[in-house]
């Protein structure tokens, strides 16, 4: 859906929430590129998910991708915690 509403499609957009809705009836240039931005990060999210379903015969791999995956998820606890307190 990222994608969708970064090339300016609105089905859905009301999900959204007030502020966000508001901005995306006449979005800024930034606004649009933080809409593809959080589109590649869902799909980094999804390699990241289907390389955790893979059984690996190196536990090196294995165990970087349980760091990696660990580091993921704080950064963008943090990230939510940082966004959802610009926009309030």
């Amino acid at each position: 859906m990222s994608f969708y509403w970064a090339m300016g499609g609105m089905l859905g957009v009301r999900s959204l929430g007030g502020a966000v809705y508001e901005i995306s009836l006449n979005p800024d240039p930034s606004f649009v590129i933080m809409t593809w931005l959080t589109g590649f990060i869902k799909l980094f999210g999804v390699i990241l998910l289907l390389m955790l379903i893979v059984q690996w015969r190196k536990s090196l791999i294995t165990r970087m991708l349980y760091y990696v995956t660990k580091f993921a998820g704080v950064f963008f606890l943090c990230m939510d915690f940082l966004i959802s307190s610009q926009l309030h």
